[in-house]
């Protein structure tokens, strides 16, 4: 796909990171955009800054709920009339613990918004995007949905999930559109910022690590996506971390987990 102009693009976590930039660089390109956010503020401050012709739909919501989801789909399709690129983006996290510290609910919370979220926005969108000689579906995992990094279990979890369902939805329709997994490392985004801690020392250790990790803008990675949609790449990886870590869990699938485990102590997750 090599010209957005008038194409229907829906992204999802538009109001802030990635998903903002997202809007914006589409826009510039010619895109009508259909923009969901579960913060109305963020949402308002994207769509304000869009030129009036980008401007097709946005609807505030949470991507886990699916009547929601499958209404902003058709809505999308009554109002615009197709839909030729969908891109998964929103996301969320919770608190860095050990899988035997955290609850239940905090893996309902998370595979709600980065699992089901990601399958809600395919499903309903699917048929849409199939009417369209040329369309994209990409969907946002992580370089956690290439290796397991401790105290992050149900990011790790639904981002694994991300990858094995776009994965599957590839083998089987791959011939018939582009369909593309996105695997960011650290990207200087507020998502971070958004993980429940409590206030202290071990939240401002956190925070001032991931950012000095986090070396890739939202404006490059997002322009990266977009270069993947135009070249038709099944799969990215962004970030020289991102390239790191893939090669390290090709090179060493059954035993860089014991490389991660010297970092740690296991009295840190009892």
């Amino acid at each position: 796909m090599q010209d957005f102009k008038q194409r229907v693009v829906v992204i999802t976590g538009a109001g802030s990171g990635i998903g903002r930039e997202l809007a914006w660089q589409l826009a510039a390109r010619g895109a009508v955009l259909v923009l969901n956010d579960w913060k109305e503020e963020g949402l308002e401050e994207t769509w304000a800054e869009l030129p009036e012709r980008s401007k097709g739909l946005r609807k505030v919501f949470d991507v886990g709920d699916k009547e929601a989801m499958q209404a902003f789909a058709e809505e999308a399709k009554s109002k615009l009339k197709r839909v030729d690129v969908v891109i998964n983006n929103a996301g969320m996290s919770v608190r860095q613990q050990s899988v035997t510290k955290l609850a239940i609910e905090d893996y309902e919370k998370t595979l709600r918004v980065n699992l089901w979220g990601v399958i809600y926005g395919s499903q309903y969108f699917l048929p849409y995007l199939r009417e369209q000689p040329e369309a994209s579906l990409v969907n946002i995992s992580s370089v956690f949905g290439l290796f397991a990094f401790p105290g992050s279990g149900p990011y790790n979890v639904s981002k694994f999930g991300v990858r094995g369902y776009t994965e599957t939805l590839r083998v089987e329709l791959g011939k018939l559109m582009h369909i593309s997994c996105v695997h960011p490392g650290g990207i200087a985004t507020n998502i971070h910022r958004n993980v429940e801690m409590e206030e202290g020392p071990a939240r401002d250790r956190f925070l001032r690590n991931f950012e000095k990790q986090a070396k890739t803008t939202a404006g490059a990675a997002a322009g990266k996506i977009i270069r993947a949609i135009e070249r038709e790449k099944p799969r990215l990886l962004i970030g020289r971390d991102a390239y790191w870590i893939d090669k390290i869990t090709r090179l060493m699938p059954g035993s860089y987990e014991r490389v991660l485990a010297r970092w740690f102590k296991p009295e840190q997750f009892l």
